[in-house]
């Protein structure tokens, strides 16, 4: 059902016939980072589906392309390019932490707080 998800767009949707939406890059990814199946979509479709929301004046990212920025989306998509690793391979986010897919915390926030990841 999870891997389904996946549009056209390259983007996640959260149901059966809707429109791939960026928060879904969190709420579908994120549960499969927990079971370790992230491998189940294309992963650099997705990737771009979420940068093809950024809006390039004014920053930010939305649900959908073309359409307004909001912290919401901003929030769960940078999350959803954290799990995907896509800071990681660039030099210029050298030191960034990760985003922790059980607590949508940076990894060393949850470990200075003791909590419990599952993944």
């Amino acid at each position: 059902w999870l891997a389904e998800r996946q549009c056209d767009s390259g983007g996640l949707n959260g149901r059966p016939e809707k429109q791939a939406d960026v928060c879904y890059s969190w709420w579908i990814l994120s549960v499969m980072a927990m079971l370790g199946a992230t491998h189940w979509i294309d992963r650099d479709k997705l990737a771009d589906f979420i940068l093809r929301c950024q809006d390039a004046e004014d920053g930010g990212i939305s649900d959908r392309p073309g359409n307004r920025a909001d912290v919401f989306h901003t929030f769960f998509g940078l999350g959803g390019l954290s799990l995907l690793g896509w800071f990681d391979a660039r030099s210029e986010f050298t030191g960034r932490p990760r985003i922790d897919a059980v607590y949508a915390l940076p990894d060393d926030v949850v470990r200075t707080l003791g909590l419990e990841s599952q993944t």
